[in-house]
């Protein structure tokens, strides 16, 4: 039985990937914070560089705030107890609860790779030349890896599609503690009761544009995500109003008037780490509650 409403599976079969919201892209798959992430959920051993996240997640129950990338998956991997994810728009929540549903679906030819797989390969920084329905792309990876993403990325969707079709079961679902909810903080606050998590992540929606843009709304929303975590970690990126790769790239940290999210003032009393290289110049920011 299809955990998709017939709305839900109505824009999947049409492929649509505009966000309901505001109409620019879904950012659905995997991209290089998530990359960046995986290699950190990966490491074994304490690193000086770098803040310790697989301590947050691993036998932890984990809200997350936005839906961008695939974060969940990771965290669901990587040993997380249980993830409940939000997000306002409902077409990125659409696609996220299919992957979860069609995760080791493979299509009609058993030798291809199933969603599940493709997701890795994209996580990876190299992503690996994997089976598909038109063969293996050696070439392509050695030459141009960027367009290897993007035939992955339609290979997903292409398997959702059928998927949907075949009107397939639970049997290909992934078998993690993921659910997928449409909503923001205040949906999550009411359906939740207060100390429901050890960790929250807010990936790519404080202080950027299209998310929660001005100071007094990003307090706010801090504010109203403590009582949910008790004495657990809020953990934010990105935290800086600098380049993506030090010369490079663009900014994301833009809106708030403030270099960085650790400097509004309402917001110090919350702080208790701070890792200002995550994912080279982007940063990650640690909020506790101030008891």
């Amino acid at each position: 039985m299809s955990s998709l409403t017939p709305e839900e599976q109505q824009w999947l079969s049409a492929r649509r990937i505009t966000r309901i919201t505001d109409n620019q892209e879904a950012l659905i798959y995997p991209m290089g914070a998530e990359r960046f992430l995986n290699s950190r959920l990966l490491k074994s051993g304490p690193d000086p560089y770098h803040y310790d996240i697989k301590a947050d997640i691993v036998h932890k129950k984990i809200l997350v705030i936005s839906g961008y990338g695939n974060s969940a998956f990771l965290f669901a991997l990587a040993g997380a107890k249980s993830i409940r994810v939000y997000d306002k728009d409902p077409l990125t929540i659409a696609w996220m609860k299919a992957f979860k549903q069609y995760y080791h679906y493979r299509g009609k030819k058993k030798v291809c790779s199933s969603i599940g797989e493709i997701m890795t390969a994209l996580t990876a920084w190299y992503p690996p030349a994997l089976t598909l329905p038109s063969g293996k792309h050696w070439l392509l990876r050695i030459l141009n890896p960027k367009a290897l993403r993007r035939l992955y990325i339609f290979q997903m969707l292409s398997l959702v599609q059928e998927a949907l079709k075949l009107q397939l079961n639970e049997e290909f679902a992934l078998d993690k503690d993921i659910s997928f909810h449409c909503g923001e903080i205040q949906d999550a606050v009411k359906e939740h009761a207060a100390a429901s998590f050890d960790t929250a992540f807010v990936p790519y929606l404080l202080g950027v544009k299209n998310g929660i843009e001005n100071k007094e709304a990003i307090v706010s929303f801090v504010k109203q995500i403590m009582p949910l975590i008790d004495r657990g970690h809020l953990l934010v990126t990105p935290t800086k109003n600098s380049k993506e790769f030090r010369l490079t790239g663009q900014r994301y940290f833009v809106t708030t008037g403030y270099n960085s999210i650790d400097t509004i003032p309402e917001l110090q009393p919350y702080l208790s780490a701070n890792d200002p290289h995550w994912f080279d110049t982007q940063g990650l920011a640690v909020f506790t509650a101030d008891y």
